[in-house]
């Protein structure tokens, strides 16, 4: 026998968000960010999407984190291919209505295994017929979306997405949403704020994070034992970013500590949840630490630099050699050739985040919190 995992649900959110999305001021596109571990993936799956579906629209999902081996083109293209396949049905029935004769595989009046990203025009003609045959606005929803912009394919696929978008939205068809969450602000900006983007000027926004609503929920699944009051637990669960797992591991360590009483349980909670932040911190230093000097290096100065990170000018550089010097005694060559080696080395090992066009980013925003904490400045001698 399973037991189902309780999910806290926020309906008058998606509700706003979705309709807004549906709206003329979603044609353009809706990004979404929030920082990782907050909840956003659950809100996205459990609230946005049935809130779509309730509202009849046609929703396509893709998590671009799902196989990080793979292009995120291909994975997009993966996406519309295996809808359009499942709707295998109802294009048929549309096609023959129209009186197609001749249907590709799979019943559809494009060659489904053959829909193209790159030019966009196969890709707009599948979803216009899917469009026309369920006779709904189609919506994609692109999770970790700033993926998309670390390959070429990845790239194409969004002006394939923007081809379609401007044809669906035309009065010949029922219209299309593209709803596209991220995980840093930054990186998402740059497919809304670059000239050269296929999403430029669409809406952008910050998640509203969860707050006390949830943390009054969590407490409630909390069962025997003493509870936390929900002022501490309030207090605890926003200073360390709003994380329902770390939240959820802080309560289940509390329910084991039997020593707890209704005098000590605030102390003791706070205790916990210092714990496994600090072992989350220590996690990553260690793995800072254990890393070639040239590439800590790197990592600190991406942290510390922020969006002026420039990793090839003569200060850079110079930061690069000073901080070497800091992890280790021995002479470290730091010249452009060893520099994009460690860049490289450090996205292979997803610390680091690029883009296509050579935009380099830590991957995980807490990073930046911690490195910053350990290396408040760098200086060059």
């Amino acid at each position: 026998m399973t037991t189902e995992i309780p999910i806290f649900h926020r309906p008058v959110l998606a509700q706003q968000i979705v309709q807004r999305t549906l709206s003329s001021n979603g044609r353009s596109g809706v990004f979404i960010s929030a920082p990782r571990r907050t909840g956003k993936s659950t809100f996205i799956i459990e609230d946005i999407i049935p809130s779509l579906k309730t509202l009849k629209a046609e929703v396509i999902y893709v998590d671009l984190w799902s196989d990080r081996s793979r292009d995120p083109g291909d994975l997009i293209a993966e996406a519309v291919r295996e809808h359009l396949q499942k709707r295998e049905g109802v294009l048929l029935q549309w096609a023959r209505k129209g009186g197609l004769d001749k249907i590709n595989v799979g019943g559809v009046s494009v060659d489904i295994a053959k829909v193209g990203i790159g030019t966009g025009k196969t890709l707009a003609k599948a979803l216009a017929d899917l469009s026309d045959a369920t006779q709904a606005v189609i919506v994609l929803v692109i999770d970790e979306a700033q993926h998309a912009i670390t390959t070429e394919a990845g790239a194409n696929a969004l002006y394939a997405l923007k081809a379609a978008r401007d044809q669906l939205n035309g009065s010949a068809h029922n219209g299309f949403r593209l709803i596209a969450t991220g995980s840093n602000r930054d990186k998402l900006s740059m497919l809304v704020n670059g000239k050269d983007q296929a999403f430029l000027n669409a809406v952008l926004f910050d998640l509203e994070p969860l707050g006390k609503d949830f943390v009054e929920w969590e407490l409630s699944q909390y069962g025997e034992g003493i509870a936390p009051s929900l002022a501490t637990v309030e207090s605890e669960f926003i200073a360390s970013g709003h994380k329902p797992e770390t939240l959820h591991k802080a309560l289940d360590d509390l329910a084991f500590r039997f020593n707890v009483t209704e005098s000590n349980v605030d102390s003791e909670f706070r205790s916990i949840f210092s714990a496994i932040n600090l072992d989350s911190k220590q996690n990553f230093m260690r793995q800072v630490n254990s890393l070639p000097p040239l590439q800590a290096s790197v990592l600190v100065v991406m942290a510390t630099t922020g969006a002026d990170y420039a990793p090839f000018r003569p200060a850079t550089v110079q930061k690069y050699k000073a901080l070497c010097k800091k992890f280790s005694t021995s002479e470290v060559v730091v010249d452009d050739s060893s520099i994009q080696y460690a860049l490289e080395a450090l996205r292979k090992k997803t610390l680091v985040w690029n883009s296509a066009r050579g935009v380099y980013a830590i991957e995980d925003s807490q990073h930046v919190v911690w490195l910053k904490e350990e290396f408040p400045a760098v200086t060059v001698e």
